[in-house]
């Protein structure tokens, strides 16, 4: 348990990698991602086609990633579709999260540290990272289907 909160490059900070997670993460990707890209992207698209548009982006953001990050390096580039796919569905859950509670950056940052705090850990390797994975991608499938591309919510779209 204690490898949840060791950060691959930063000291063992407990809980408290939750709080670097949701302040580097969380709020310095959210805002960008939600709070400004995904309003203006849904004014003339549905929300489905808004969130693949800027997934691709996110796609590309994370690149970098695997040449220096030890959890992005073993997943090595053999699993780099795979990952792409949980990016693309973790933006699913995102958008359907930012819609839902009427364009709340917070609760989109909250969720981004928390899974950071998993995946970015010691303990965010292997099994953990593999469960992880497939559980992103089955509930953002299951938010596209349920929720319809439209607007992946129950509440209209958040544009601005």
């Amino acid at each position: 348990m204690r490898l949840f909160g060791a950060v691959n490059y930063l000291p063992n900070l407990g809980l408290g990698a939750w709080v670097f997670w949701i302040l580097n993460s969380g709020i310095g990707e959210e805002t960008g991602w939600r709070g400004f890209a995904l309003p203006r992207l849904q004014r003339n698209r549905s929300a489905l086609s808004a969130t693949l548009i800027l997934a691709v982006v996110w796609v590309i953001w994370h690149v970098p990633f695997f040449f220096y990050l030890p959890n992005y390096m073993l997943l090595g580039a053999a699993m780099f579709p795979f990952f792409a796919i949980g990016i693309v569905a973790g933006a699913i859950i995102l958008t359907w999260l930012y819609n839902s509670t009427g364009g709340s950056i917070l609760m989109v940052t909250l969720w981004h540290g928390a899974l950071n705090f998993v995946t970015a850990s010691e303990a965010g390797t292997g099994t953990v990272a593999a469960v992880v994975s497939i559980l992103i991608i089955i509930w953002g499938v299951a938010v596209a289907i349920i929720f319809k591309p439209t607007k992946l919510s129950t509440k209209e779209k958040h544009v601005v």
